[in-house]
């Protein structure tokens, strides 16, 4: 027979005389494995003040202790502290608390009954392998799809913003009117500009700027040549490099270009002459660069509409 010998101490070595008003008591005398059961016991509440509790010690894992329950009551005038002691044992066999002063209590562990008769003990198996379901895994591929559509959309998104920012919402619904060959935009910007007397009015540097606008947007119309953002010396390499222009056009379109920017960074003062010249000049070039192709087209319309 096994035996927990578990040694409770309590609170003044006076009180190993056995001086406590109520008798130590056990719930149970037998329990199943994992119940639990309780040691109580009562103590007077002056012998407490100055003393320390010890828990019960447990020998050979025969017992443990799952709480301690304390509270303070009065009988015949005197107040008592009230302990109880929550148990529980998983060792089969029988047992013995042992107090302090001398009394002993046996309590009894017994398994559960187990009819061997009706139950049939089998070995343990491998947990064995659920079969495969595309079900288990379609959230997943749901969730891959819809983040690959989201990634197609903005990268979309995005190409169509970058395309339209800078057109008028209505613009992309409606039918854009047929545009004007470069040359015949290039003119019409000439007109506007000898109408506007800028230069007759002191607004030199105003009137070389559009001069130079009007070319550079009629080489980029003509040419694809970005001639808005680059320089003057960019413009010229870009052509010769391409050879898109003859040497004679090409000195029509330096002297231009060199008056206005001398006008514009260097404040550079033209007389009349230089003026009216850079705007002949200006005509005389996209008459000689003029897209050939165009002219006959526009001549057939012409013709077509006489």
């Amino acid at each position: 027979m096994k035996r927990a010998y578990i040694i409770i101490s309590l609170l003044f070595i006076s009180i190993i005389s056995y001086t406590q008003p109520t008798i130590p008591s056990i719930s149970h005398t037998k329990i199943y494995i994992g119940d639990q059961f309780t040691y109580s016991f009562r103590i007077p509440i002056e012998k407490f003040a100055d003393q320390t509790i010890y828990n019960p010690t447990e020998k050979e894992d025969s017992l443990e202790i799952i709480g301690l329950k304390m509270d303070t009551v009065e009988q015949n005038g005197k107040k008592y502290i009230d302990f109880s002691y929550i148990l529980t044992s998983f060792v089969v066999g029988k047992h013995q608390i042992l107090n302090t002063n001398g009394r002993s209590f046996n309590f009894e562990v017994i398994p559960f009954p187990i009819d061997t008769t009706k139950v049939e003990i089998k070995d343990i198996k491998q947990n064995q392998d659920e079969p495969f379901s595309i079900s288990e895994i379609m959230p997943i591929i749901i969730w891959v799809l819809i983040g690959i559509g989201l990634i197609i959309g903005i990268y979309f998104g995005i190409k169509l913003w970058k395309k339209y920012r800078k057109v008028n919402f209505k613009e992309i619904f409606i039918k854009p009117k047929p545009k004007l060959p470069a040359h015949i935009i290039a003119i019409n910007s000439l007109n506007e500009l000898r109408t506007k007397r800028l230069y007759e009015n002191g607004r030199i540097k105003e009137y070389f700027s559009e001069i130079s606008d009007i070319l550079r947007i009629y080489l980029d119309n003509r040419y694809s040549i970005a001639a808005i953002e680059m320089t003057t010396d960019d413009i010229f390499r870009k052509i010769t490099e391409n050879t898109i222009i003859n040497k004679d056009s090409m000195y029509i379109l330096e002297y231009i270009l060199k008056n206005s920017d001398l006008v514009k960074f260097a404040k550079h003062l033209p007389d009349s002459f230089v003026s009216d010249k850079c705007l002949k000049d200006s005509i005389e070039f996209i008459g000689q660069t003029k897209l050939i192709e165009e002219v006959h087209q526009n001549e057939r319309k012409e013709d077509e509409n006489v």
